[in-house]
């Protein structure tokens, strides 16, 4: 089999004519982070992934459920086979691949506690047939039948790869459970496996352990993934890694160099024909396929360090990681989606403005609980015009928004009227809010364990409310870039999140009345007032579903409703607030009556410490007055 493809690809000839790259390497564009065992800070593994889809359209996250069937085909030829998903699956898709369709995720989370992620590699060593697998074929061919992460690796390499070869695309695969994380680079012939279980490990669309057996790729550029050269050299001087591409000193002042990229088919390749790059002293510049720092100049001698750009990426991202290794969170991961070119030396950003369809989902692996309790968050496009939302794999909905494509749409909306950079700060503030109530709601969850019904109810009520409540906020800066006076409502809108639910209601409250004095559109109060009512509906919701009684504050919730719709947004906030506290007080273990007792006893209490105040006051001023006597 092997030698037939070997064949196949040296003519580059099938049964259908001319067999052409189904990838380009210049185009691939996939950016992984897995963070496992004491890289972390729990006792949990992290898989982070930013897509820029091959298949381009907007992201959505898509549920597969257990027993779903489905008609596939044999890579070779074609055949129809019948699958069956043995567990369950929640995918980040293009809108259209999709059930009815094939589902085409490119990144996945299985009941297993699997996460799973790829990087294309633009090897040509594939499956030639125009019946292959793409990418997302291969992932899914393990995400719904592994139960565990090394049952994961047999089937994407010894099955996929050995036995089927599968893939008309080469890649990076990354798989992470609750006890450790692999890395796999394989193509149609070959794979190579690397564990992780205490460890950081970045990577995007480039081999490293395979490099050399892309002879048209990688191996033109260095001998190998690691390949570095620091030396003084002298004008017109050519500096190559061991290879064929290189670059050449074409100018040395006093402070910098110029430099250009050697050979005409890394030229062309890199789109640099005729680019002069001028690098100042102490500074890094990407020229061609490579990192080129000046380092020193020494008369009429320059030391240069050179590297590939694949191999320089990595280290500029391993600055910002490196930092936190053995607390890396959650948080970590969102922000480290949000860098730009300028955050790293120029080189890929994490957050790439160059695709038009970007999507990140970030998950978390715990080791205990995560048939249940692995999630994931989710920025429907763009890290920076985006607020990250949860979903847990025992959630049975997701909010319409997030499965079909509004939200994805909305972001690039925000995207194109405030550019990159300037909602993140804004954005992580709810991020922030929704981290910390997850966590308190998985330690109010424990008691339902055992009863995975409604705990899947739980975390659907939960994980749907904060997917409109991020909808509902995304959609205020929206119509705020829609109004004359953008500034002051900005300012406005980006004090509503605050900590946690109780005191962005705070803020909420605060906000609504600073928007009524600027008579702008009720469009804001409507909205604000929304996420204020969800945040508080879901309380009770919750609190319900724990197994407490509600009825006391579901029919405040009726009066608060009533304050709001008209107009009296200093009371009805204040009983929204209330409401929400109270339920924080039931969850404690106080019984609504033992609040309605409180809030009763309350004025006599306020009375009685009143007159005391008053009692103590006159005693002083009598005691004053007899002195002076």
């Amino acid at each position: 089999m092997i030698l037939i493809l070997t064949v196949l690809w040296i003519l580059n000839i099938s049964n259908n004519g001319i067999v052409t790259a189904k990838q380009g390497y210049s185009s691939l564009s996939c950016k992984d982070i897995i963070a496992c065992g004491d890289a972390t800070a729990g006792d949990y593994n992290l898989l982070l992934k930013v897509r820029d889809p091959s298949r381009p359209g907007l992201q959505v996250l898509c549920i597969v459920p257990v027993g779903y069937e489905y008609t596939y085909r044999n890579p070779w030829n074609g055949n129809p086979l019948e699958n069956k998903v043995l567990h369950k699956f929640i995918g980040v898709t293009t809108v259209d691949d999709i059930i009815p369709n094939i589902v085409k995720a490119g990144m996945s989370l299985s009941d297993s506690g699997l996460a799973y992620g790829d990087a294309d590699t633009g090897s040509q060593w594939i499956n030639p047939s125009k019946n292959a697998w793409d990418d997302f074929d291969w992932i899914r061919y393990a995400c719904e039948k592994a139960n565990n992460e090394d049952e994961a690796v047999y089937l994407l390499t010894e099955d996929a790869v050995k036995k089927l070869h599968a893939p008309y695309v080469s890649e990076n695969l990354f798989v992470v459970g609750p006890e450790k994380g692999y890395v796999i680079e394989a193509d149609a012939y070959r794979y190579n496996i690397k564990e992780i279980k205490n460890g950081v490990v970045a990577m995007s669309n480039y081999p490293k352990e395979l490099w050399k057996t892309q002879i048209l790729n990688t191996y033109l550029i260095s001998r190998s993934f690691g390949s570095v050269v620091e030396k003084y050299v002298r004008n017109k001087a050519i500096v190559r890694l061991g290879s064929l591409y290189g670059i050449r000193v074409v100018e040395i002042g006093d402070d910098f160099i110029s430099v250009k990229p050697v050979s005409l088919i890394q030229l062309l390749k890199t789109k640099n024909f005729g680019v002069i790059t001028k690098i100042n002293l102490s500074e890094r510049k990407t020229v061609g396929y490579f990192s080129v720092e000046l380092i020193d100049i020494d008369g009429n001698r320059a030391k240069v360090r050179l590297s590939n750009k694949f191999n320089a990426w990595e280290e500029k991202l391993f600055e910002y990681i490196q930092p936190k290794y053995g607390d890396i969170t959650l948080k970590d991961m969102m922000n480290w989606s949000r860098l730009h070119k300028n955050d790293l030396d120029g080189l890929r950003p994490m957050c790439e403005g160059a695709f038009e369809f970007e999507a990140v989902a970030i998950y978390k692996i715990p080791d205990e609980n995560y048939e249940l309790l692995s999630e994931g968050w989710f920025s429907a496009n763009h890290a920076c015009s985006s607020i990250y939302v949860p979903f847990h794999i025992c959630d049975t909905e997701i909010y319409d928004n997030y499965e079909n494509g509004n939200a994805a749409q909305l972001s690039l909306n925000l995207l194109d009227v405030y550019g990159h950079d300037f909602l993140s700060n804004n954005f992580s503030k709810t991020e922030q809010v929704f981290l910390r109530e997850i966590e308190n709601f998985k330690k109010l969850s424990y008691n339902i364990l055992d009863d995975t019904t409604d705990f899947s109810k739980l975390f659907t009520i939960v994980d749907t409310a904060m997917q409109r409540q991020a909808f509902l906020t995304q959609e205020l800066w929206f119509e705020s870039s829609k109004t004359s006076n953008k500034n002051e409502i900005n300012k406005i809108l980006s004090t509503i999140w605050n900590i946690n639910y109780s005191k962005s209601l705070y803020k909420m409250k605060n906000a609504v009345i600073n928007i009524t004095s600027l008579r702008t559109s009720s469009v804001f109060k409507d909205k604000i007032v929304n996420i204020a009512f969800d945040i508080c509906k879901t309380k009770i919701n919750s609190t319900k579903l724990l197994g407490y009684n509600t009825s006391i504050v579901e029919d405040e919730y009726n009066q608060s409703t009533e304050m709001l719709d008209q107009g009296d947004y200093e009371n009805g906030f204040n009983k929204i607030q209330k409401i929400y506290l109270d339920c924080e007080q039931i969850l404690s273990g106080v019984t609504p009556e033992e609040i309605k007792d409180i809030e009763e006893t309350k004025p006599i209490l306020t009375n009685t410490i009143f007159y005391v105040f008053l009692l103590i006051i006159a005693v002083i001023i009598l005691v004053v007055v007899l002195k002076k006597k």
